[in-house]
């Protein structure tokens, strides 16, 4: 079985079988769950965007960027782990913005295609969304490769498997409540913060310890496809930050209440146009996060 797919290739003639079909997983184990991003097996109806263990699932969540190598490079600013010397000779650790020359790049929004658990022939599969035939082939080939990216084999079935009435979206972790000090932050994020880069961990460390300087009341950490995720919720403001450790990516603030943040899509998050503010990891970041939360 290809590892990855450009076109429909060898599954054409058992695609074109069917006007409508669904691609189906082998019975879900507790390692199959996981590798897809469910904390344990999911009940039937639990649906989840898979969270990234390749190219495929990189780009079903977060999309991809076309780098621009025909425009003219632009300026940009980046918040870096970097060591240095004073005029004394001591030297420092810590967080330094850096201006960097860079092409343009232009951002392909992620598909975000959800995997569902359903029954089928009396075992728990994930499940993809009904598929037509007739549908964009670029659409279908994104399906195949999350499939052939996260399990050791899949089928091709008829739509009709023994769906739920309710689909439930599994999207946020949400941490004990209470007070989130910077300390009590970082102890819970631990393991979030453990599966970035030596580096890009310090930066995100440190915006962690920005954001808990103004105290917020309620921490939560995306599951799946929303890994990159963390939100801390001001309440008492009206104010929920969305931050994301990875070096280029925003900060969103948000004035909706947390229900309706949690409704988000990922497309929605990232091409805006919903929160407050959208935030560049810059030199003028840490001041605006903190004139943000406290805006009355």
């Amino acid at each position: 079985m290809p590892k990855q797919v450009r076109t429909l290739s060898v599954y054409r003639k058992l695609i074109e079988r069917s006007p409508e079909f669904r691609l189906v997983s082998p019975e879900l184990t507790k390692d199959l769950a996981r590798r897809i991003g469910f904390e344990e097996i999911p009940t039937s109806g639990e649906a989840i965007l898979p969270q990234v263990v390749g190219k495929a699932t990189s780009f079903n969540s977060q999309g991809k960027e076309i780098v621009r190598r025909d425009l003219p490079m632009e300026t940009y600013s980046r918040m870096i782990h970097t060591s240095w010397q004073d005029w004394h000779g001591k030297e420092h650790t810590g967080i330094q913005n850096r201006d960097y020359e860079a092409y343009p790049r232009d951002f392909i929004p992620p598909p975000e295609e959800k995997l569902t658990a359903v029954e089928k022939d009396g075992k728990l599969v994930a499940a993809s969304r009904v598929i037509r035939r007739d549908e964009p082939e670029a659409d279908i080939v994104v399906l195949l490769n999350l499939f052939l990216e996260i399990f050791p084999s899949f089928d091709v079935v008829a739509p009709d498997l023994a769906a739920p009435l309710q689909v439930r979206s599994v999207k946020w972790n949400i941490l004990p409540p209470g007070e989130f000090p910077f300390d009590r932050a970082r102890r819970e994020l631990d393991s979030y913060l453990k599966k970035l880069p030596k580096d890009e961990r310090a930066v995100a460390t440190e915006r962690i310890r920005t954001i808990t300087r103004h105290s917020p009341d309620f921490v939560a950490v995306g599951v799946g496809g929303f890994s990159d995720y963390v939100v801390f919720g001001f309440t008492g403001q009206q104010r929920y930050v969305l931050e994301s450790p990875h070096t280029g990516n925003a900060t969103y603030v948000f004035r909706d209440d947390w229900e309706q943040i949690s409704g988000y899509t990922k497309r929605e998050i990232l091409q805006g146009g919903l929160q407050e503010e959208r935030l560049i990891h810059n030199k003028r970041w840490s001041r605006a996060i903190g004139e943000l939360i406290n805006r009355p």
